[in-house]
């Protein structure tokens, strides 16, 4: 008689819903002066660095996902001191206004509603 090994169980993980988290959109500067479309997230209080870094990988892919191949720029995450904090940016090629409100315009598409 054969059996099939089970797979190991690895524990239970669960992860926040994005209706949980608090998201902000805004249109900060990077550290040259160029414009940089972001989102902030953040976790509920207690959130795990795991949770948060799903989060905005999960964020970030959506946004590589429905960036259109004639944009250049670059999707960034961030992970910030607060294990619940973290942020998604876009580093623009151009850096121009008009690249920046494309950006702006990606990134609240991607918003929980």
């Amino acid at each position: 008689m054969k059996t099939t090994p089970k797979p190991p169980r690895l524990g239970q993980t669960t992860a926040t819903a994005p209706q949980n988290a608090t998201v902000t959109l805004s249109l900060s500067k990077n550290r040259y002066g160029t414009p940089q479309p972001q989102i902030d997230v953040f976790l509920p209080r207690g959130s795990s660095h795991r949770e948060t870094s799903a989060m905005l990988y999960t964020f970030a892919a959506n946004l590589e996902l429905r960036t259109p191949t004639s944009e250049r720029w670059i999707v960034q995450t961030e992970r910030l001191e607060e294990a619940n904090h973290g942020r998604i940016y876009l580093e623009l090629a151009e850096g121009d206004h008009a690249e920046a409100m494309r950006g702006m315009a990606l990134l609240n598409a991607v918003l929980p509603r």
